[in-house]
């Protein structure tokens, strides 16, 4: 059965989001995924949702996918250890060398390779295989045909997005983010970029910003680069087929929402498993949720654009 993994922004979200039928939930650890620090978990917090997921029989994914410096190895190793004695089940990492001290000191625990990886063909999945992940996430932009060629020749499982939203370049690959605004702090002893989601910090969104090409003319003016939601649908059948894990964005969005969300796509891969569904009526569902989702997002994008501006 393919699983169904949902985002963990907070404790609440956790409960809600197994109580709305996913299978496994990730979350971040403070001051190491890809998000504010306000949509990550502290240690006392990641003791507690490992307990909810485990309550409901499911599993949990701690993201500890932002690159951290050289001389930070030793922090990680302890962040390894903690995790491990929580009960986490998985790690999500986007570095091969700490796969390998992963996979070297608890091979028991599972890895998965990060959307931060960026993963485009089956010889860069063989290669974050060895490093020990097994598991990795497919970029947006994949077709099924291309993620079955990495499953069949790397060996390895294929976790897919199903909600997020994609941009004019790959995911996990953007530094614009750090170039419009970068600060630097320290948070417990490491090294944290706020404006580098690559480094520990958020994304400030700088391609919804209104840009202008100049140069010898005004080539265009006020526009914005692509950012548009990504919601599948129709694509869903055949991806239960191919693929072992639909993955969920969103801890920064409110727990009502993402509830709604994950509900959705509970009962839409149920309907599936069970026969012909009717797209256009499962399609207007999903509409009015991405109705509200849009207007979160726009909410948010907004406050994260000012806050560059006025140098974080």
């Amino acid at each position: 059965m393919v699983e169904l993994l949902a985002p963990g922004g907070n404790a609440e979200m956790v409960k809600a989001v197994f109580e709305a039928g996913a299978d496994s939930v990730y979350v971040g650890v403070k001051g190491w995924s890809r998000r504010a620090l306000r949509y990550e978990m502290s240690d006392s917090e990641i003791v507690e949702v490992v307990k909810i997921a485990h309550d409901f029989g499911g599993k949990l994914r701690a993201a500890i996918n932002a690159m951290p410096k050289p001389s930070e190895i030793d922090m990680f190793r302890e962040r390894l250890d903690f995790l491990y004695s929580a009960g986490v089940d998985a790690i999500i990492l986007n570095d091969a060398g700490l796969m390998r001290v992963v996979s070297d000191t608890y091979p028991d625990i599972d890895i998965v390779a990060s959307i931060g990886c960026n993963i485009l063909n089956y010889e860069e999945a063989l290669f974050y295989r060895k490093a020990g992940a097994g598991m990795v996430v497919a970029d947006c932009k994949l077709t099924i045909d291309e993620m079955r060629e990495i499953k069949d020749k790397a060996g390895v499982g294929i976790e897919v997005l199903v909600h997020a939203n994609t941009d004019f370049t790959y995911l996990g690959k953007c530094w614009m983010s750090s170039y419009k605004a970068l600060k630097y702090e320290e948070l417990n002893g490491k090294s944290y970029y706020i404006g580098s989601p690559n480094r520990g910090g958020v994304c400030f969104r700088p391609c919804l910003m209104r840009w202008s090409l100049l140069g010898d003319d005004v080539y265009a003016r006020d526009f914005n680069l692509p950012n548009s939601m990504f919601l599948l649908l129709e694509e869903i059948p055949s991806l239960l087929e191919v693929v072992d894990c639909l993955k969920i964005q969103g801890r920064e969005y409110s727990v009502g929402l993402i509830k709604e969300i994950v509900r959705f796509y509970r009962d839409f891969v149920e309907a599936c498993s069970g026969g012909e569904v009717d797209f256009a009526v499962w399609k207007k569902k999903l509409m009015d949720i991405a109705s509200r989702r849009d207007a979160e997002r726009l909410r948010k994008t907004m406050e994260l654009i000012k806050l560059s501006e006025v140098g974080v």
